[in-house]
């Protein structure tokens, strides 16, 4: 008699390729934006607007297509979609209201990064052990809360962009390597799979 095994809950996600190209996707405006931010010798508060609104325009459609690739069974849809969603605000926020001061743009790249850092890391430990993109959500998670954090402890405009530019390379190089390594799970490396198959075998 073959023996029925559950399958692994990995199995609930989206094929790794679609995985892949959704963090590879949401990758490329942090870089982009982080390289304009390295490369870009006037680190004002005009700029950091400049750049919040590109980086969080581009983002949210970065997020949200990618998300739409993945099937609704995928929880990490529905976490891009939420993130896309915030992304989106913030930009457009940062766009309409670009000629306010500092403290209202520390204020937007703080919420910003609480929301958005605390909502992944959550996603990413309930998730642990589940999605391919379990861990690397944790620590993308932890990262932009941390930016949350430094964005309570700076008052000058180069220090607020500075940092908004690092947090986006190093999250950004940080998702490329993520993505690269997912893999489709290894079904044939489950022990209970292949038991039941050598009994398949064993009784036919």
């Amino acid at each position: 008699m073959a023996i029925n095994t559950p399958r692994s809950a990995a199995s609930a996600s989206a094929p790794a390729a679609l995985v892949r190209a959704a963090v590879l996707l949401r990758a490329l405006p942090l870089i982009v934006v982080g390289l304009i931010i390295t490369f870009t010798a006037d680190h004002s508060t005009a700029i950091g607007f400049v750049m919040l609104s590109v980086l969080g325009l581009a983002s949210g459609a970065s997020l949200g297509l990618g998300a739409l690739r993945l099937p609704s069974r995928d929880a990490l849809r529905a976490l891009h979609l939420g993130l896309a969603t915030l992304a989106v605000i913030v930009g457009v926020l940062s766009l309409a209201l670009s000629s306010r001061s500092l403290g209202f743009l520390l204020l937007l790249v703080g919420a910003y990064a609480a929301f958005g850092g605390v909502g992944e890391l959550v996603w990413g430990i309930r998730r642990r052990g589940v999605h391919p993109f379990a861990r690397d959500a944790i620590v993308v998670g932890g990262a932009t809360a941390l930016l949350a954090l430094v964005t309570a402890l700076i008052g000058d405009p180069v220090s607020a962009v500075g940092f908004l530019g690092a947090y986006a390379i190093i999250v950004g190089v940080f998702l490329v390597i993520a993505g690269l390594s997912i893999s489709a799970p290894d079904t044939a490396a489950d022990p209970a799979a292949d038991t039941a198959s050598e009994r398949e075998q064993t009784a036919s």
